[in-house]
C-alpha cells in the first residue's frame, strides 16, 4: 500500500514494526490508556491529540509530520531529533497544530465528497 493511502494508525503500525514493538508494550512506554492502540488498529480509527503528543514525547525521533500525513520521512534526522523529554511543548507546536488541522479538513471535504455530491467533483 502506498504511504499516501495510509492512515494515521497504519503509520504508527509501520513505525511499532519498525522498533519491535507490540500494542502493549507502547501503552506502556507512552502512558497510553489500555486498549486503545488495540482499538485504534481493529476500528481503523484515528488518534486523538494527546495521545499523539504522548507519543512523540516517548519517540522523538518520529517524524510528527510523517506521522500524521505520511509526507516525509519516518524518522527525524539527528539534528531534528531535539526535543527534551521533560518539556512539555511539541518542537514547533503551531506548525503542528496547523498540519493537524489541514489534515482534519481533507479528511471532512473527503468525507462530504463521497457522502454528498459537491460541486466541482
Amino acid at each position: 500500500m502506498e504511504n499516501k493511502h495510509k492512515t494515521t494508525i497504519d503509520r504508527l503500525i509501520d513505525f511499532m514494526d519498525y522498533k519491535n514493538l507490540n500494542d502493549n508494550k507502547l501503552t506502556k512506554l507512552a502512558n497510553l490508556s489500555v486498549g486503545l492502540i488495540g482499538r485504534a488498529r481493529r476500528n481503523k480509527s484515528g488518534l486523538h491529540t494527546d495521545t499523539i503528543e504522548k507519543i512523540l514525547h516517548t519517540f522523538p525521533e518520529l517524524n510528527p509530520t510523517w506521522l500524521l500525513t505520511g509526507n516525509g520521512s519516518m524518522l527525524l534526522s539527528t539534528e531534528d531529533n531535539v526535543i527534551p523529554k521533560n518539556i512539555p511543548l511539541i518542537k514547533n507546536s503551531d506548525t503542528f497544530i496547523d498540519e493537524i488541522f489541514t489534515t482534519q479538513k481533507d479528511i471532512i471535504y473527503m468525507l462530504k465528497k463521497k457522502y454528498f455530491k459537491i460541486e466541482g467533483s
